[in-house]
């Protein structure tokens, strides 16, 4: 943690301000304090624009975590103050306000973490107003000499002024074994630079529905910014919370990457949790693209003492979306296969069985064919330690969407995206809620706008598909192959399309039931056909395998086949 230390410069009219200021930042240089230079100016010349510049101009050396002593008031005025202190703390920063002068900027007296003044009158002055973070401490009486401009008496309190408030704010701004406190945490690969605000939005929703305090553990790669960093300190600082970062080195995921091709390699730094959280007994870990309607201190209640996860069942596996990992672990019951995306984990049990991230690695060694890994791997790691709890803490967009009692209102669910997008011409309130959300974050001048462009594009890209569609359509005696299993999506596409009896699916290895409406017949099925068909693919099929099969074979995407999440409508499972 470094420290520094506001001084200003340039033609000041108050030279006792200027006298005071200057006589703190020389102790604080003498200690080891780095200085924030303030140049005393008429701050109305400046756009906002430009004024923000100037002061990230003046903060460049800041870093996440430091303790920054602000010496008010700057002679600036309030709005420039104001601007300043929340540059600071977006940085997750603490912040001591040295107080030479009275000043009646409440909003930034009361976000401070402590306030020193520098004078027997203003220290009367905020016990008069009831601030509660003025810096006391009872064993030390120190002396204010009215006959030095209210300064200190000497360098050698000054310096002591400062040490002290530098021993007092250097604690942990929670306490990890605080049981009021909800400890939260989530993984972030950002290679885009614009999956942060995922997160951001969900804190901001869990934020909003809670008025307990809470800290976010946020485990990243080297892909997140500082800018990003920046604004989801920002998110948690407004109301108090906090937030803890922590960098995974590239190295210890390199063996998995392959596995994880179709996932963001983020979802696996939840299973280094336990090993960074030592001194935590449990958190809740959740997916960054989910939206909590509800307060999460209910969750965090759920008892999980003779449990090593509290989690939610896969709402796929009442649509024969299960893992492949179940066609291997057959004794595993499909009904307690759970979604991983919201997780109460005791960390303390999980840490008695080992090291969770080595257990993981072991198990995805063992099984290259999982298609779910970190997911696959914690359900058969910890069958036997598993609580399922009710269905509303893990629902699925995607899923809700079929449901007309579900679209108008918004329940007390934690509604998981699911790898889907909030969609801006849904007539589902919960997308709608989610961007009203994001558009309350520190992203919402570039993201909202991207999540307006995306909506549009989406809209045109399913037109698109219906048009190449129709040539093919309009032919004489097409046939009609599905490529999958028989989801609830691809039953929805049969309504759309009369079917003929020389209509048939295709799978690499057949899988046919008596309940099934088309028969399922080998790949290889499609070599003898010579006549004109259509193929209609879920992308997932055969491991999501299926586009590339078709190519290999001969076909070509959007003339010989089409993606059904492409042409169905995303209420109910294509594509957002």
């Amino acid at each position: 943690m470094n420290v520094h230390i506001t001084n200003i410069y340039g033609f000041i009219q108050d030279q006792d301000l200027r006298k005071k200021q200057n006589q703190f930042a020389d102790a604080a240089h003498a200690l080891g304090f780095m200085e924030m230079g303030i140049f005393n100016f008429d701050v109305s010349t400046d756009t906002e624009n430009e004024l923000s510049k100037r002061i990230d101009g003046i903060i460049s050396s800041l870093q996440f975590n430091d303790l920054v002593f602000v010496q008010l008031p700057t002679g600036n005025g309030e709005h420039y103050d104001n601007l300043l202190i929340n540059k600071i703390k977006a940085y997750n920063a603490k912040v001591c306000i040295l107080l030479h002068e009275q000043i009646e900027y409440d909003y930034i007296l009361n976000s401070a973490d402590l306030i020193m003044p520098t004078s027997n009158e203003l220290n009367a002055y905020l016990k008069e107003h009831n601030y509660t973070n003025v810096f006391y401490k009872k064993s030390i009486n120190y002396e204010f000499n009215s006959n030095c401009s209210g300064l200190l008496s000497s360098d050698f309190y000054i310096k002591k002024y400062l040490i002290d408030a530098v021993d007092q704010l250097s604690q942990p701004v929670l306490d990890e074994q605080n049981e009021n406190i909800i400890h939260i945490g989530f993984g972030l690969h950002d290679k885009t630079g614009h999956y942060s605000v995922w997160v951001g939005t969900a804190m901001q929703s869990i934020i909003d529905h809670t008025d307990s305090r809470v800290c976010f553990h946020i485990l990243h790669d080297d892909t997140l910014s500082n800018e990003n960093k920046r604004k989801l300190g920002q998110v948690a600082n407004r109301v108090g919370d906090n937030v803890e970062f922590y960098l995974i080195s590239n190295e210890v995921l390199e063996n998995v990457k392959s596995q994880m091709s179709r996932y963001t390699i983020g979802a696996m730094f939840r299973c280094m949790l336990p090993e960074l959280l030592p001194h935590l007994e449990k958190i809740i870990y959740l997916d960054a693209d989910v939206y909590v309607n509800r307060d999460i201190l209910e969750l965090w209640n759920v008892d999980v003492n003779d449990y090593c996860l509290a989690a939610v069942k896969d709402e796929g596996t009442h649509d024969n979306s299960y893992s492949n990992i179940l066609n291997k672990y057959t004794d595993f019951p499909k009904e307690k296969y759970f979604n991983s995306g919201v997780l109460v984990m005791n960390l303390k049990n999980i840490k008695a069985r080992g090291n969770l991230m080595d257990m993981v690695i072991g198990f995805l060694d063992e099984n290259l064919e999982s298609n779910l890994p970190d997911q696959d791997a914690l359900n058969i790691l910890f069958e036997d330690s598993t609580k399922l709890i009710d269905t509303t803490w893990n629902r699925f967009v995607s899923y809700l969407r079929y449901e007309e009692k579900e679209k108008t209102v918004m329940n007390d669910y934690v509604y998981h995206f699911a790898a889907s997008f909030p969609v801006l011409y849904s007539e589902c309130k919960v997308d709608i809620e989610y961007y009203k959300t994001m558009c309350r974050t520190p992203w919402s001048d570039y993201e909202t706008g991207n999540q307006i462009i995306r909506s549009v594009e989406s809209l045109n890209d399913r037109i698109s598909q219906f048009e190449k569609m129709l040539p093919r359509l309009s032919e004489s005696g097409v046939k009609h192959i599905f490529y999958g299993h028989e989801t609830k999506l691809l039953k929805k596409l049969y309504e759309y399309i009369t079917l003929s009896e020389n209509d048939y699916r295709v799978l690499k290895n057949p899988d046919y039931s008596f309940e099934d409406i088309l028969p399922c017949k080998s790949l290889g099925a499609l070599k003898q056909e010579e006549g004109p068909i259509i193929i209609y693919v879920l992308c997932e099929s055969d491991n999501n395998t299926a586009i590339k099969n078709l190519e290999e074979l001969g076909f070509e995407n959007g003339k010989d086949f089409f993606v059904v999440q492409r042409i169905v409508s995303f209420y109910y499972g294509g594509f957002a």
